[in-house]
């Protein structure tokens, strides 16, 4: 299985060569998304950063929302988390996907900002591959990440939504791995490949290149 970031909170995952992409874009923090193919879409919510259907070609099979779905060999869970408070009338919803294809489970936790209840919890402690939004809006404080981090403990934590640090657009992602006490960054790849034969033992961070 290969795994590209497309930039903000869009990965594409190819398993058999078959294309899911997670959260396709539209300006989005200065930057746009180039017209990518895919099988299937999964939106986390609405709007234009992260359900830009147009960014997709190839009549894929939309997954937007909290239900079960299977696709070739994808098997796709999604769980419903309140966007903001929860109390606020209308308040949208964030839906975390746990995505199974090739023995691997990875969840893409889409434009969480706050934690997750103990019961859904439960859903991701299987995660062995995690994606998670580190900068801009639409994201958990460092220390909510970090105990999100630690209840799950995947083998592989792949940063995303992240830039140079430029001005008025997303930071870099050291001062992240520094919170989880990583000083050494490793260097960004422009791809991820990974079999569940090849899981590390331990939780390693994979940071990806943004895919043009």
């Amino acid at each position: 299985m290969e795994i590209t970031w497309l930039g903000h909170s869009s990965v594409c995952i190819n398993s058999r060569d078959v294309l899911l992409i997670t959260d396709p874009y539209d300006n989005s923090d200065g930057e746009f998304m180039p017209t990518r193919t895919a099988e299937i879409v999964i939106s986390s919510r609405p709007g234009d950063k992260h359900a830009n259907l147009a960014a997709v070609t190839g009549n894929p099979h939309l997954v937007n929302g909290p239900g079960e779905y299977e696709f070739s060999h994808f098997y796709i869970s999604g769980t419903g988390t309140s966007a903001h408070d929860q109390d606020q009338p209308g308040s949208p919803v964030n839906t975390i996907y746990t995505i199974r294809t090739e023995g691997l489970v990875i969840s893409h936790l889409g434009a969480l900002t706050k934690k997750i209840p103990a019961a859904q919890m439960d859903t991701l402690r299987q995660t062995q591959i995690l994606t998670i939004p580190i900068s801009g809006e639409d994201i958990l404080n460092g220390s909510d990440a970090q105990e999100i981090i630690s209840a799950i403990q995947p083998r592989i934590l792949i940063p995303i939504q992240y830039g140079d640090g430029t001005p008025n657009k997303l930071d870099t992602p050291d001062k992240f791995l520094a919170e989880l006490g990583i000083t050494d960054p490793p260097a960004a790849t422009p791809r991820l490949n990974i079999t569940e034969t090849n899981l590390p033992a331990e939780m390693q961070v994979s940071l990806l290149r943004r895919s043009i």
